[in-house]
């Protein structure tokens, strides 16, 4: 008989998980920081077989956890915002991004990003505010701006955004999906629901599904640049249907080599969705397009049950390999 592996015990997270995380609870009882630490010592990207096992086994409740949220909030208009961990918060597309996750949020989408820095926290805090007064966003990024970049001081950075969520108080819902393979990102404090994962690959590959009614690119890095093809492979295939693809910044992604002049020839080719990609510069235009685009086929992909949601989700993630 072949040996039996046994998960190790005791460990800082549950393998078995059945419900996501939420901002305060990773952060406020130092869990996300205890599992960091618990990642880099037991291998951080070659963790032993157990610890393996008991990882695998995290992703796939936070995969069922994931679905099970998606049904019981009954929205099926998802919308994910990309772009840089890196950009600071006195930036003006981190401004941009945050008013276009309060735009999206009045207009009834649930917006859903990595759950880092940056870009990705822009997004949540406009979602976050979207029943709040106008000024209340340019509160909330004033105080910010305090502590511009976790990559000065991390530690500081959090502790800003944590004082920002308290202040808000009760936030709208929106999503966060991050992972702990980027050890040096602080979580996002302003979605009201994490999924966070081990596997940077699963987690990005769910993130891109989840999206149907679309995803916003803002100007971003080599990580970005890598998810806005893994968005444009899934529409290649069209499974269940295509997404809207909103490039935000022409001049990021319109210069010279122009990747939206890549990603339109590869629609053409590859599926010929060529009208649902578009660039833009500002958030209304960008969600205009989201809503004038709206894709049913899509849309029916996340309004069955957890377990349609999950083969979906699986199914995605096998094709576009």
């Amino acid at each position: 008989m072949g040996r039996v592996l046994e998960i190790p015990d005791p460990l800082p997270y549950d393998p078995l998980r059945t419900a996501l995380y939420t901002p305060e609870e990773l952060t406020a009882g130092g869990l996300d920081a205890r599992i960091e630490r618990h990642v880099a010592e037991t291998g951080f990207r070659a963790p032993h077989a157990r610890e393996a096992l008991a990882q695998r086994l995290h992703d796939h409740a936070m995969d069922r956890a994931l679905a099970e949220y998606v049904c019981a909030v009954e929205q099926e208009r998802v919308v994910g915002v990309m772009g840089s961990a890196a950009t600071p918060r006195e930036d003006r597309w981190f401004r941009a991004a945050a008013e276009l996750g309060r735009l999206l949020a009045r207009a009834g989408y649930l917006v859903a990003t990595g759950g880092g820095p940056g870009i990705m926290e822009a997004a949540n805090l406009g979602a976050a505010l979207a029943g709040h007064d106008d000024s209340a966003l340019d509160e909330a990024l004033d105080r910010l701006a305090g502590v511009p970049s976790y990559a000065t001081d991390s530690e500081a950075y959090t502790a800003t955004s944590v004082e920002v969520r308290e202040w808000i108080g009760t936030r709208a819902l929106s999503l966060a999906i991050p992972t702990w393979f980027y050890p040096d990102e602080p979580v996002g404090q302003f979605a009201s629901h994490v999924a966070k994962y081990f596997a940077n690959s699963i987690r990005e590959d769910g993130l891109v599904t989840l999206a149907v009614s679309g995803i916003v690119y803002a100007p971003g890095r080599a990580g970005t640049t890598q998810e806005l093809f893994q968005d444009a492979a899934q529409n290649a295939y069209g499974i269940r249907g295509r997404s809207p693809m909103v490039l935000l910044g022409r001049e990021a992604w319109g210069g010279e080599p122009s990747i939206y002049a890549v990603l339109r020839d590869q629609a053409r080719r590859w599926g010929g969705y060529e009208r649902l990609v578009t660039l833009c510069d500002a958030p209304e235009e960008a969600l205009a397009f989201i809503q004038g685009n709206e894709p049913e086929e899509a849309l029916d992909a996340l309004s069955g049950t957890p377990e349609d949601i999950l083969d979906f989700m699986r199914n995605q993630r096998v094709r576009a390999r």
